[in-house]
C-alpha cells in the first residue's frame, strides 16, 4: 500500500503560491511514500519563474514519487481541454504520475467522452492514466456515472478515483463499492468529515474536511472492505481544511500520517 500526501489543502487554487518544497520535505520526514501535486500551483509556480524540473528533482531526491496530479476538468469543449492539456504535458513529462485526475460538470455523453479519449491519448504518451473522480456535488455523483464516462470514452486502462468524502456523501452504498472490479480502481483519496453544518456542500467538501478518525465516516469499514478484496494501491490523503489552510504545515504534514497510517499499514 503506497501512502501519498496530497498537497491540495495548501494549493494556489485557495490563493497565494504554496511552500511545496517544505510540504514535500515534511512529507517524506514523517514516512509518506508520494505526494500528490495539482495542476493550479504547477501553474503559479512557472508563471513566477520556477522549474517543475527542479521540483521532480526533490521529490525523487528524497526517495518519493509523484503518482497524483489534480485536476483535469473534462467538458465538451475541444479549446477548453487543448488549453489544460497545454499546461498538463510538461508536468507529466517532468513529474511523470501513474494518474491525472478527472472531473467532469458535464453528464456523459459523445462530446464529453470524446475529449476524455483525447486527453487519455495525449497524456497517455508519458504513461499517465485518468482517473474519474466521481464527486456528490457534480453531473458525474457515483461510481456508475464515472464507469459510464469511461466506458463511453472507450478508454480501458482510465479508472475511477474513489474519494471517502464522495463515496459517503454521495448516492452510492457498500454494496456499490464491493461490486467495482478491483482492476477498474485507479486509486483513494481519504479523508474524514463532521456532522455537515450547511446545505453548501462545495463549502463544505473543499473547507470542512478533518483528519481520519476525528470525522463521522466509518473508515475502518471503507479500509477493511477493500483491503479485503485485494487492494493494495495508492491511498492519497487529502484532508481540505480551511481552519489548518496557511498553518502549521509540518504540523498538519504529521497528522495526516498518523492519523491515516493505521487504516492501511
Amino acid at each position: 500500500m503506497q501512502l501519498c500526501f496530497n498537497l491540495f489543502n495548501e494549493s494556489a487554487y485557495f490563493g497565494p503560491m504554496p511552500d511545496l518544497p517544505r510540504q514535500i520535505r515534511a512529507a517524506a520526514r514523517v514516512g509518506f511514500d508520494s505526494v500528490g501535486l495539482d495542476i493550479f500551483s504547477l501553474d503559479r509556480l512557472v508563471g513566477s519563474g520556477g522549474r517543475i524540473e527542479a521540483l521532480a528533482e526533490l521529490i525523487a531526491g528524497l526517495g518519493l514519487r509523484c503518482p497524483e496530479i489534480a485536476s483535469l476538468m473534462i467538458g465538451d469543449e475541444s479549446a477548453e481541454t487543448e488549453a489544460q492539456l497545454a499546461s498538463f504535458e510538461p508536468a507529466v513529462r517532468a513529474l511523470r504520475p501513474d494518474w491525472i485526475l478527472v472531473n467532469s460538470d458535464r453528464p456523459p455523453s459523445p462530446a464529453t467522452a470524446g475529449e476524455f479519449r483525447r486527453a487519455a491519448d495525449r497524456l497517455g504518451r508519458y504513461g499517465a492514466r485518468l482517473a474519474v473522480e466521481f464527486l456528490a456535488i457534480s453531473r458525474v455523483r457515483s461510481i456508475a456515472d464515472a464507469l459510464e464516462l469511461i466506458d463511453q470514452a472507450g478508454v480501458p486502462d482510465a479508472g475511477v478515483l474513489v474519494d471517502s468524502w464522495h463515496f459517503f456523501l454521495g448516492p452510492d452504498d457498500w454494496n456499490s463499492l464491493a461490486k467495482l472490479p478491483l482492476e477498474r480502481l485507479a486509486y483513494v483519496q481519504f479523508d474524514d468529515h463532521p456532522a455537515i453544518a450547511s446545505d453548501d456542500l462545495r463549502e463544505e467538501t473543499i473547507h470542512r474536511r478533518v483528519f481520519p478518525g476525528e470525522g463521522l465516516f466509518d473508515l475502518e469499514r471503507f479500509s477493511r472492505t477493500l483491503r479485503a478484496r485485494g487492494f493494495d494501491g495508492l491511498v492519497s490523503i487529502e484532508v481540505l481544511s480551511q481552519a489548518w489552510r496557511g498553518g502549521d504545515v509540518d504540523a498538519f504534514v504529521e497528522r495526516a500520517y498518523r492519523t491515516s497510517a493505521p487504516y492501511w499499514r
